[in-house]
């Protein structure tokens, strides 16, 4: 058991460093975003249509705060929100292209600091920290703590 907890303390210290990485404020300021919009915008970006009650919960945030961050976004063009044709009282929120753009440019920010970092190493360092990552990533899906349809399709 103290193995499994170990395992769960390391997850949960990877998970909370990349999300730093991903929200550091001095990208984040060119942008004009906050940590919150940006993982708003984050999630609209990777699965359009979201309903509001399911962006909520994916960010753990209370409904009434993503009103407010989802109108900022709304306001500024990145993101619009529709009613569902089925069901109008689910709202669903789409991306735009200009909050496409503002997602793909943070990323690739974000992927040249990564990157630049890990140039740092040796080839043989970098292979294995590849090796490892993938590893990973597979063993997440497989534990269900991450989902296949999550990762890779930022491109």
């Amino acid at each position: 058991m103290d193995k499994d907890h170990n395992n769960s303390e390391l997850l949960g210290q990877l998970f909370m460093t990349l999300a730093q990485v991903m929200t550091q404020n001095r990208f984040l300021e060119e942008f004009g975003l906050t940590r919150l919009q940006a993982i708003a915008l984050r999630n609209v970006y990777k699965h359009p249509g979201i309903t509001m009650t399911e962006l909520a919960k994916t960010i753990g945030i209370t409904r009434p705060q993503l009103t407010r961050i989802i109108s900022i976004l709304e306001e500024r063009g990145l993101v619009r929100r529709q009613h569902n044709e089925e069901n109008r009282r689910i709202v669903n929120v789409y991306r735009t292209e200009k909050g496409e753009a503002v997602v793909k440019q943070h990323m690739q920010l974000v992927q040249q600091r990564i990157q630049a970092q890990i140039d740092t190493l040796g080839v043989k360092d970098r292979e294995t920290l590849s090796l490892s990552l993938q590893t990973s990533i597979n063993l997440m899906v497989k534990a269900n703590i991450i989902k296949a349809d999550s990762i890779g399709d930022d491109h």
